[in-house]
């Protein structure tokens, strides 16, 4: 295996705490009812990317500029079987690493942009569809001049049973993003995200660099949220024990 996995830091500004209701897997168990908080793009300004109001989940713009996204001799590009862990930029600057998304591609949707810009062929149903979800909180925006350059779409990879790999938000027993301090980490990969925090540049990861991350978020999980996701005002989240 030779995938490149990334590790992406986002702003805290850009993003929000909101409450759904959700399928999850709670302490092991499947809940389909479950109801809590979860980090995501905040609604309604902007593109919303990663985009987990709809099952598949979507990726296409956030730093993908500076991703492996195009096809290498070595195989270490972005591609069916890559994981991008999505984490907090200002909780970096205090040596954590907070992870609101951990997203293993599923599948890749490419754009075409000859000889104008065009949704994927998967996706050319949302075009202009004012009640799409998915134009009007994900795909319109490359139309009006933002993320033009987009070239993929990345859908996740989501849990089905027996499976043992798959997209989820991690939270921790207080309900709170899972949060792994950078002393947890083997030097060579303390540098490394070290290195990128400043300009907030994707950090590339090995296999085994991306195992050690999966290793440490699982020790800290209580609660997985794993799809059928959607926002609701009006329910009351569950409290953690914290």
């Amino acid at each position: 295996m030779n995938e490149a996995h990334y590790i992406i830091f986002h702003p805290d500004h850009a993003r929000q705490q909101t409450t759904v209701e959700a399928t999850v897997l709670f302490q092991g168990q499947l809940l389909k009812n479950w109801s809590g908080n979860i980090y995501v793009d905040k609604i309604g300004i902007g593109n919303e990317d990663p985009f987990v109001f709809n099952d598949p989940w979507l990726y296409s713009y956030c730093h993908a500029t500076q991703l492996r996204r195009n096809i290498r001799q070595d195989n270490n590009f972005l591609q069916v079987g890559s994981k991008i862990i999505f984490v907090s930029g200002q909780q970096a600057n205090n040596g954590q690493l907070t992870i609101d998304t951990v997203f293993l591609i599923g599948g890749v949707q490419p754009w075409n942009n000859k000889p104008t810009l065009q949704l994927p062929v998967k996706y050319q149903k949302h075009f202009r569809k004012n009640n799409s979800i998915l134009w009007r909180r994900h795909y319109r925006f490359p139309f009006h001049g933002v993320h033009d350059t987009v070239s993929h779409t990345y859908e996740a990879d989501q849990w089905r049973e027996n499976k043992t790999d798959y997209s989820f938000l991690p939270l921790n027993e207080c309900n709170e993003r899972v949060s792994i301090p950078f002393d947890k980490f083997p030097n060579h990969l303390l540098k490394k995200i070290a290195d990128n925090i400043k300009g907030k540049i994707p950090v590339l990861l090995s296999d085994s660099e991306m195992n050690i991350i999966a290793t440490l978020i699982e020790k800290r999980i209580t609660t997985k949220v794993l799809g059928n996701i959607t926002s609701n005002l009006n329910v009351i989240s569950k409290k953690g024990k914290c």
